[in-house]
């Protein structure tokens, strides 16, 4: 790559040096987006509930020259949550960058087969969980007056998965946190964006009996995404390219919806 064409790239994005953490970055989507902050200059926290797959990919990033922690965290754990951050504070100097990954499936439930313990399980995952870590992350952000968040929210949360209602419910919650927190924090000048995802191609996305060879036939773009289609959005959203972008959903989704 020619060097004015590689410094136009980290003037525009302006990565290189932030501190991010990615969660639930041990597989899928929130892998892809940690390996591609780190490829574009970023010091990644890379946490998951599997200790062990984060671990994994905090040494792939190392194997391709970049910076990377890793640290096992249950988002529903408020100790864990803080441990990660405290963790990541010290070693690169503050946050600032927070991708609410992190999620639980529904699994393929129906409402009237949906119990108590299921719809709490969801909701205490994907939408506490990122409540909790952007409550616990905003202190290192407002001292910096400066931040890029993205909730990482689903096309469920816009009408266009008819099953999972717990799972659509707390999608559907994080966009409108990213949208209320956009105004509260515009002052602070933290971004807070969320991600509508379109199919994509990762582990918990494999229900048994799904046919994507038959759900890629109604996709326009004839593909199911991959998970560096969203980290591509993201990592984007994240960046200095949308410092005037907030409070907005971004669907990258093969033109599955408009």
């Amino acid at each position: 790559m020619e060097e004015r064409v590689q410094k136009a790239m980290f003037d525009y994005f302006r990565l290189e040096g932030q501190a991010a953490i990615v969660t639930g970055s041990g597989n899928g989507i929130g892998r892809a987006t940690a390996i591609m902050l780190a490829d574009l200059g970023a010091r990644v926290m890379v946490c998951d509930i599997e200790g062990d797959s984060a671990k994994k990919v905090a040494e792939e990033i190392g194997g391709r020259g970049g910076t990377a922690l890793y640290n096992r965290c249950d988002v529903t754990n408020l100790e864990e949550i803080r441990d990660t951050i405290g963790k990541t504070a010290e070693a690169f100097d503050g946050v600032d960058i927070l991708v609410n990954n992190a999620a639980g499936f529904g699994g393929g439930r129906t409402f009237d087969r949906m119990t108590y313990e299921e719809w709490d399980r969801l909701i205490r995952i994907n939408l506490t969980g990122a409540y909790m870590f952007t409550n616990e992350v905003l202190p290192y952000m407002v001292k910096k007056q400066n931040g890029k968040i993205c909730m990482v929210s689903s096309g469920a949360a816009l009408g266009y998965d008819f099953s999972d209602p717990h799972y659509a419910a707390s999608k559907a919650g994080m966009i409108g946190l990213a949208k209320e927190l956009s105004q509260e924090l515009a002052k602070h000048r933290i971004n807070v964006n969320a991600l509508g995802t379109g199919l994509t191609d990762t582990r918990m996305a494999h229900l048994p009996g799904r046919s994507w060879e038959d759900e890629t036939k109604g996709l326009p773009w004839h593909r199911v995404g991959t998970p560096e289609d969203q980290a591509a959005a993201i990592v984007f959203l994240v960046s200095e390219a949308a410092e005037y972008i907030t409070g907005q959903v971004l669907c990258p989704n093969g033109g599955a919806w408009m």
